[in-house]
Order: structure tokens, then C-alpha cells, then sequence
């Protein structure tokens, strides 16, 4: 009787969550709670992960333990299993609620660049971009974040999270810091992730060790060259600002089009590096359930369940099915 073929080992795989406020959580659970079901691949065992915004709160919770299916199930405020009791723990069983994004919030008078915003530009004019500058002129806004992450530190008494990668922008010059990577300041998981969070003109900029942070997703929403020099095989990527192709326009189309080109480029140069790239994208389906409005606080639902489902029938999903077999095959025993 001979001996049945050896499956291949498992690939080494990175997971990219991006901003996209509380709305954009809600789409990263559908789509990795699709992921889990569909592959049977489960997102906390992923090697590496890199959060921005929105993205490093998934991110925490899938390192403290929380399953994808959890992730959903709080969303749509079912039932959570054994594993997802650290989100309660987290919010007292209480979920927050941020007051309304207008056009409003971010039309007050800007404030004066910074000396290290202008000795940046003169040093490097080459990588001058003007809507990470503009960012920086946006005055503070109102809402502190810092508040609502005093329950994370707790839970995570051992220290940093093990390879999460959290990422947020000076306020000073609009410069990328990725907490939890060598050589990045210090902080603690919920000042970071905090820091991550901060839309500017709308939260509180966070400071960290005398110098204000700001929201990663004012550098890129994805930041996926966060894992270029990592020794991965594939790179799994959850975009909720940006949107599937062939998506029909809507009002943010524009916004969601700059963010897809920024994705394209971040993902060619993976694959330089040698990584396989498998981006989600919301397709219509979902864009229609998230709206314009990405701090929604009447949106969770339905985004969850239309990203679940829209999930487990794009491209995306099938090309995750033929570089993941091990998986695959799990997920359909």
C-alpha cells in the first residue's frame, strides 16, 4: 500500500488589517470570519500581523485569543463563545459610542506647519506628500481615545502583544511609527493602538514618550510595506477603505480609488520580495452596506454579514484556496 503524498508545509503568512474606523472592523470580521469558515485557516495563528487604525484593534484581538467568528458575533451582538470573552472584558460589556464625523469637524482654521514638518520637506523634498501634510495642520479634535483602552493593558500583563505590529503617523511631520517593531519607541498596547485609532481633526492626538501620535492611516490605510523584509510566503490583506474592482462609483469612489492604488503599489513590491499578496476588497454588496460614513455607529450588522458573504466569492478567496491546500482542505472535511 503506498504511502499516501506528503501535504506541503503550511506557508509562513503576514495579515495586513487597515483603517477604516468602526465600520471597517465590522468588514475585517465578516471577511476573516469567512476566511476561518471557508479555508479553515485560523487568523490568530497568522506569524505576523500589522494593524492601522481600525486594523489594530482587530489585530489585538485576535492576538489576546478572540476568534474570527467572535469578532462577528460581536459585531452583530450575538452570543460570543469561551474565546471571545476577552471582548467583554475589554468593554465592561459596554460599546462605544463616538459622536458624529461631519465636514464640520475638519473645516476649523489649520495650525502652523511644524519646524519638523518643514525641515522635513526641505531634507527629503522628494518624498513630500501633500495630503499626509495637510493631516498634520488639521487642529486636535475633541474625542480622547486614550480612555478606552485602559482594559487592554490589563489583559495583556505579559508585555507586548507577540508580533503585532501597530501602526501610527507623527503629528509633527506625518512620519510612519510601527509600535512592537524593533527598534520603535516604547508604549504600551492600548496607548499605541489608541495612537493608531486617532483620525486627525476628530480624536485627541495621543502622546507617547513627549511626542504626539496620530492615525497610521494618514501615511497609508494599509501599510503593507510594514512587512517586506519579513520572511513570509504570503501576505493576506483586509482593505476596507479601498474597493474590489469593477465596484460601481459612489460618493467616497474617488477616496477609495486613491487608497486601491496605494494597496497596488504597496503589493508589487511584496512580490518583489518574493511573497504571494491576496487583497479583500469591499465589492458592492458591502460598500452598499458601509456606507459613506466610517464611524457609523447603525452600520455593524449588515457590513458584517454582507462582507461574509461577499467574501467567500471573490477572486480573492479563490486564490487563497490554491496557495492555502492544507487549509482548504480542513475547512471542507
Amino acid at each position: 500500500m503506498s504511502a499516501a503524498p506528503a501535504l506541503p508545509p503550511p506557508p509562513r503568512v503576514g495579515l495586513i488589517l487597515g483603517a477604516g474606523g468602526t465600520v471597517g472592523q465590522a468588514y475585517q470580521a465578516g471577511v476573516l470570519a469567512a476566511i476561518e469558515q471557508d479555508l479553515g485557516w485560523d487568523p490568530r495563528t497568522a506569524d505576523v500581523i500589522v494593524g492601522t487604525s481600525a486594523g489594530s484593534i482587530t489585530g489585538a484581538l485576535l492576538r489576546l485569543g478572540v476568534p474570527a467568528a467572535d469578532l462577528a458575533a460581536w459585531a452583530v451582538e450575538a452570543p460570543l463563545s469561551a474565546d471571545g470573552r476577552p471582548l467583554e472584558q475589554l468593554l465592561g460589556g459596554e460599546r462605544p459610542v463616538f459622536p458624529p464625523m461631519t465636514l464640520r469637524t475638519f473645516l476649523r482654521p489649520p495650525r502652523l506647519p511644524s519646524p519638523a514638518l518643514v525641515a522635513s520637506i526641505v531634507r527629503r523634498p522628494w518624498r513630500f506628500r501633500p495630503s499626509v501634510a495637510l493631516m498634520t495642520l488639521l487642529r486636535p479634535g475633541d474625542v480622547d481615545l486614550a480612555r478606552y483602552g485602559t482594559q487592554l493593558d490589563r489583559l495583556c500583563e505579559a508585555g507586548w502583544l507577540d508580533q503585532l505590529y501597530v501602526c501610527a503617523a507623527r503629528r509633527d511631520n506625518g512620519r510612519r511609527v510601527v509600535f512592537g517593531r524593533p527598534g520603535a519607541p516604547t508604549a504600551p498596547p492600548s496607548m499605541a493602538i489608541a495612537a493608531s485609532c486617532a483620525i486627525p481633526g476628530y480624536f485627541r492626538p495621543v502622546e507617547i514618550g513627549g511626542v504626539e501620535y496620530f492615525d497610521g492611516g494618514v501615511h497609508s490605510a494599509t501599510n503593507a510595506t510594514v512587512l517586506r523584509d519579513e520572511p513570509l510566503d504570503l501576505v493576506i490583506v483586509v482593505s476596507p477603505m479601498s474597493a474590489a474592482a469593477g465596484a460601481r462609483p459612489k460618493l467616497d469612489t474617488p477616496l477609495r480609488r486613491a487608497m486601491g492604488r496605494q494597496l497596488q503599489r504597496e503589493a508589487r513590491l511584496l512580490r518583489k520580495a518574493g511573497m504571494a499578496v491576496v487583497a479583500f476588497e469591499p465589492g458592492d454588496h458591502a460598500l452598499r452596506a458601509m456606507g459613506v460614513n466610517m464611524m457609523a455607529p447603525d452600520r455593524s450588522e449588515r457590513t458584517v454579514q454582507q462582507s461574509f458573504i461577499e467574501a467567500g466569492s471573490q477572486p480573492a478567496m479563490q486564490h487563497l484556496r490554491a496557495l492555502m491546500p492544507r487549509q482548504a482542505a480542513a475547512g471542507t472535511a
